[in-house]
């Protein structure tokens, strides 16, 4: 039976690991990625380095030689995938996914190294040769740093086959990493400092104090700025390199923090420690935004180029991998055994055709209502509205190239007060009245919908009124639908990003005493087609991956898609809810369908035009 897995997250959410990689026997010392993220490489004290399949982790072959603990992986990044291990033999080894790829077994094979090193005995001629902890390739010349658990620190020529030295006096380290610009070896000291080396000759060029034990871990964000140490004392150091000025210091862990990994993008930042804890930080807020408990000692993290995982490997052979969208506002449950769901999604935001001329009738009043708490000290960041800016950003460049509306008559507005909503849509409507019929309208509202408390009516909601004082400026939409209609334009389609039962795309609720409401449905005067992000008392849901609203998401990808070859707008609809009603399910297991709404005043027909 499988150990039962305990995870918990910030803010009593729970989360089971998306994959549970079951093969080694011991302790998993070291993990990670090729660079294309397909593959997996794991060290382990059972003596093996283990290859899996990425997403599905799959395990591909087992590569073996060393005698003892494998501690430390470092990839080449050459075309074949060569990789350095290194042991607690006092050896390094070479292999390469290669001799995985031109293996013809049907089951996992089991591989030899291509090169063995005994560079601890090279180094050490009298005495057990050194256990070695790290590994550092730099990037552009054939060296190669190891680490041993005495402090010893080697730079090897694994081509002319030279090697130089560097004792560190407290006497034990732990770790070593080279940033890309390979300017300079950081050394983990068993002192609690940070030894910065010249590659060349391995002298002392600065020292980084902060730690008052043992520095475990290291790692270099990818904008090569940040250094990142976790240490016996249990702390998290970020660090401006390479001035070596301490920014902020960390502190959740309860025990040694033995690895450190930053996500590709910088921003976040994975340490795991001997009491199974794994962490997840804001890096430039300095703020823990996720913990994970496994309940047993963690030794390795790390994050996958493409940013889609997140694994951690620890005692006794543990192993997990999650996608790194089950980490966000809400846990991801897998459906399906193929991943091809929780791949990279398209960016609907570059290559958007441009397949029409503008069509000097056609008018848009865009809006994105986002960041509320900064005019809301009531309001927490939860109650903020994730990507509405970038929803209307990318609607209003879809209104540009793709519906045909020039960019003189689009009005754009983002995280608007009341006051700024109203003086636009009333110079909107005095734009409309001499177009005699002619005009066609796009209303796009990204943001916070609310009902009323009493009436159950439903109100859009600007950045600067309060949920619990709608009359004070927010915006019927009844009113809004019934002023856009009686403008004397010919068609009006209202699309709105937001929910109105009172919750948040965050899925925190507005109203003070957190009560969810089914509103009144809306009645339509003129031709006016009302298009929602979803029905009823649904939530309108952020699709984390993609950083769109979900809703605007699939509406933006089916415009895209159809742009050259219109499709019936029926048509186009269906796609759109078919799609967001299924990731909804997927990505938070709740029910968002959008809907729509067509006034009696336009014939039965109108959906089976093309925008």
């Amino acid at each position: 039976m499988k150990k039962l897995l305990s995870v918990a997250l910030v803010g009593g959410l729970f989360a089971q690991p998306y994959k549970e990689l079951e093969g080694h026997t011991g302790a998993v010392n070291a993990v990670a990625f090729s660079a294309d993220s397909r593959y997996l490489l794991t060290a382990s004290s059972d003596r093996t380095v283990r290859l899996w399949a990425v997403p599905l982790g799959t395990p591909l072959a087992r590569y073996t030689g060393p005698v003892a603990s494998v501690n430390a992986l470092q990839l080449t990044g050459d075309e074949q995938g060569h990789f350095w291990a290194a042991s607690s033999d006092g050896k390094l080894y070479l292999w390469s996914i290669a001799q995985y790829k031109a293996s013809k077994s049907a089951t996992p094979p089991i591989l030899r190294p291509e090169r063995s090193e005994p560079l601890g005995r090279r180094a050490v001629k009298y005495g057990p040769p050194p256990i070695w902890e790290g590994l550092a390739l730099h990037p552009t010349k054939p060296l190669l740093y190891a680490v041993g658990r005495t402090g010893l620190l080697v730079g090897w020529d694994h081509q002319e086959d030279w090697l130089q030295t560097f004792q560190d006096t407290a006497g034990v380290a732990y770790a070593v990493l080279i940033p890309p610009h390979g300017k300079v070896v950081y050394l983990a000291s068993g002192s609690g400092a940070i030894l910065a080396l010249d590659p060349s000759d391995l002298r002392t060029l600065r020292v980084l104090r902060g730690h008052t034990k043992g520095v475990k871990a290291l790692a270099l964000s990818p904008d090569q700025r940040t250094l990142a140490s976790g240490g016996l004392d249990g702390r998290v150091m970020l660090w401006r390199v390479p001035e070596g000025l301490r920014l902020s210091t960390l502190e959740k862990h309860t025990d040694v923090v033995r690895a450190v990994a930053f996500s590709p993008d910088g921003r976040f930042l994975a340490s795991v420690d001997k009491a199974g804890l794994l962490c997840l930080w804001n890096v430039a807020s300095g703020r823990l935004e996720k913990t994970l408990s496994l309940e047993a000692p963690l030794w390795s993290v790390a994050f996958s180029p493409n940013g889609q995982y997140l694994v951690a490997g620890g005692q006794g052979g543990l192993l997990r991998m999650w996608r790194i969208d089950q980490l966000g506002v809400r846990p991801v449950q897998l459906i399906a055994e193929t991943d091809s769901l929780y791949l990279p999604p398209t960016d609907v935001e570059n290559n958007v055709p441009q397949c029409r001329t503008p069509k000097p009738y056609r008018y848009a009043f865009i809006v994105g209502n986002e960041d509320y708490k900064s005019y809301q000290p009531a309001f927490t960041p939860a109650m903020n509205v994730p990507y509405a800016v970038r929803d209307a950003y990318a609607f209003k460049m879809y209104a540009e190239q793709v519906l045909g509306v020039p960019s003189r008559n689009i009005v754009f507005l983002q995280n608007a007060t009341s006051a700024q909503m109203r003086r636009e849509l009333d110079k909107l409507l005095l734009l409309l009245e001499p177009t005699r019929g002619k005009a066609e309208v796009f209303f796009y509202y990204a943001g916070h919908g609310v009902p009323h408390p009493q009436t159950q009516e439903s109100y859009l909601l600007p950045v600067d009124v309060s949920p619990n004082a709608l009359e004070d400026g927010a915006f019927r939409l009844s009113d809004v639908a019934g002023r856009l209609g009686q403008s004397g334009a010919a068609r009006v389609w209202m699309i709105l990003d937001a929910c109105f039962s009172g919750g948040a795309r965050a899925e925190s609720p507005l109203a003070s005493r957190g009560i969810r409401l089914r509103p009144k449905p809306v009645t339509l005067v003129g031709p006016v087609v009302l298009i929602a992000a979803s029905a009823a008392d649904e939530e309108a849901l952020p699709y984390h991956q993609a950083q769109h609203g979900l809703f605007t998401y699939f509406l933006l990808r089916a415009l895209k898609n159809a742009a050259c070859q219109p499709k019936p707008l029926s048509a186009l609809l269906e796609e759109v809810s078919t799609e967001t009603t299924r990731y909804a399910l997927l990505l938070h297991e709740r029910v968002q369908r959008p809907s729509w709404l067509v006034s009696p005043a336009l014939p039965e027909e109108v959906l089976s035009q093309s925008w």
